[in-house]
């Protein structure tokens, strides 16, 4: 089933910004740099969207501003020179042997509220993934 979402914060630039409109489809499969909703684990009361950076049997390490996956640094083309953490002191280890993931905002100042606030999130309270921006339409130029 597709949903037509308008995202609400700044959270996901420079990928989805600020009142963009997304189609998105139910959720079916974790997989490392999807786009997902889901509910706030916090409150439940707003849907949220992140993207997937660590899936069952991963170990995700985030360490003096650099982040690991698996012992690798992760690899971001979406977030091009932004910062990959917030602050060097941030200091984080998650080893996903549950059907879990690790979400991540791709603009990670001024703290946004992601896995780093809440921990990871159970694959069965993911809701959609993302399908593509809808509106603003980008005209190729000619």
């Amino acid at each position: 089933m597709f949903h037509i979402r308008r995202v609400k914060n700044r959270s996901m630039e420079p990928t989805l910004k600020d009142n963009f409109l997304i189609l998105t489809k139910t959720f079916k499969l974790a997989t490392r740099g999807k786009i997902v909703t889901f509910q706030n684990p916090k409150s439940g009361s707003e849907t949220l969207i992140k993207r997937i950076v660590a899936i069952k049997g991963d170990n995700l390490e985030i360490k003096d501003g650099s982040i690991l996956l698996n012992g690798v640094s992760l690899e971001e083309p979406y977030i091009s020179n932004l910062p990959k953490t917030m602050t060097l002191e941030e200091n984080f280890n998650w080893n996903l042997k549950d059907d879990s993931v690790v979400v991540l905002s791709d603009n990670r100042l001024g703290g946004n509220f992601d896995s780093r606030i809440f921990g990871n999130i159970k694959t069965e309270h993911l809701l959609e993934e993302f399908v593509t921006k809808l509106w603003p339409i980008k005209v190729p130029k000619t």
